[in-house]
């Protein structure tokens, strides 16, 4: 890149982050001028990293340590039957901190993310679709679906699979850098990626005790 370039993800981050949102239209008016003026527009490939299992990754608008996975059919019962081809929940289980100043939805159906996305192969997801169902506390067993600002709190994305024995011992997944955003036209929160990703390898666990559900409790 050119001395004096910039990014078009650079001037994105900046103009998304602008408060109030009202000017981020007029902002993206001004983007032709502003990167003219500094030398034009350079490009930056998207980077991948490796990261460890327990390790923080900050993706922008949240931090998320990726900490191991499980396989189960014992949890969230009722849902797994009423979910059609669905033999089992691939539960990822993470620690996340929401940086933003309001809640963020971390499954269906709110504006989510692929802030974390299990790599399977292809069929093994019921929804075909990288964005948790379900997610719930580990220390309680508790809704987790929402991320509030400021608070780390350790949750299990879940899945519906189609077939448990497709899932390997070790379990790659991708996690990608964003952007969250409210979008004027639609009216409501979202995420943009920026591109960089990070690659993890997690460990194989139980099913955290305080998300067993015992059939007699159905």
């Amino acid at each position: 890149m050119e001395a004096g370039a910039i990014t078009v993800r650079t001037v994105l981050a900046l103009l998304l982050a602008t408060w109030p949102r009202r000017l981020v239209l007029g902002g993206l008016l001004l983007v032709p001028v502003v990167v003219g003026a500094l030398g034009g527009f350079g490009t930056a490939e998207p980077r991948t990293f490796d990261v460890a299992p327990g390790q923080d990754v900050d993706l922008g608008p949240m931090v998320v340590r990726p900490i191991a996975f499980f396989v189960s059919d014992e949890t969230q019962r009722t849902t797994l039957e009423i979910t059609d081809g669905a033999e089992a929940w691939l539960g990822v289980v993470v620690e996340v901190e929401n940086h933003t100043e309001e809640a963020i939805t971390l499954t269906f159906p709110g504006p989510a993310s692929d802030a974390l996305a299990p790599q399977l192969p292809a069929g093994t997801l019921v929804t075909g679709a990288s964005v948790a169902k379900e997610a719930y506390r580990v220390d309680d067993g508790t809704m987790g679906s929402v991320a509030l600002p400021g608070v780390r709190t350790q949750v299990a994305l879940l899945w519906p699979i189609t077939d448990a024995d497709a899932v390997p011992d070790v379990l790659p997944a991708s996690m990608t850098e964003s952007l969250w955003t409210f979008g004027p036209m639609s009216n409501e929160h979202q995420w943009m990626s920026l591109g960089d990703v990070w690659h993890v390898e997690l460990p194989r666990t139980e099913l955290p005790p305080a998300l067993f559900e015992p059939e007699e409790d159905l």
